[in-house]
């Protein structure tokens, strides 16, 4: 299956030196492969828009599983998710995102609530991110153009794109995509 987003798609919305790719080096220890294309092909935004990539990561320092995901999974003992194989990818707002490097599943650890599915795949959570960088003009006052700002409107199309891509991200009912989109809403006010 192809991914949703390629990186010309990413370019569009993303300045291309802001897309944090990998060599395989880097990679080695990732087993799951469309994962590892992703990230040395596509890539995710470094530090822009609603992403901020792990230091970690921009360093091609990957780190799988270890102590912090363990001691996750001890605050967390009824959590179903095998946390030893996840690699931390960065952040929206205080919510961790991180990635079982063995499923390609995408998972958020919120800083104030048990760690739930944010997306099926990374090109799913990068497909999110850049349609969030693609409505910006009908939310964020200082990206808006001259017919100003539709910030309901634009967290209706973004949720319907959502569900049209990755129905499973928006299930949660504290996932951190509900978050943005009050964000949204609130024209990036709290």
């Amino acid at each position: 299956m192809s991914p949703l987003i390629d990186r010309t798609m990413m370019e569009t919305v993303f300045p291309a030196d802001e897309l944090v790719t990998l060599d395989d080096h880097a990679l080695a220890a990732m087993a799951h492969e469309p994962t590892k294309t992703f990230l040395r092909e596509i890539g995710l935004p470094d530090r822009y828009g609603w992403f901020e990539a792990d230091q970690r990561l921009l360093d091609g320092d990957l780190r799988i599983g270890g102590d912090a995901w363990r001691t996750v999974a001890l605050k967390y003992p009824s959590c179903p998710f095998d946390m030893s194989a996840w690699l931390s990818l960065g952040g929206i707002a205080l919510d961790d995102v991180v990635v079982d490097t063995v499923t390609g599943v995408v998972y958020c650890v919120p800083e104030d609530g048990s760690p739930h599915l944010l997306n099926t795949s990374i090109d799913t959570l990068a497909y999110f991110l850049h349609a969030l960088e693609e409505e910006r003009p009908e939310y964020d006052p200082e990206a808006a153009t001259d017919e100003g700002v539709d910030p309901e409107g634009a967290a209706r199309r973004l949720l319907s794109r959502m569900r049209r891509a990755d129905t499973a991200a928006v299930q949660h009912p504290e996932s951190t995509w509900f978050s943005v989109l009050r964000h949204v809403r609130n024209l990036l006010q709290t």
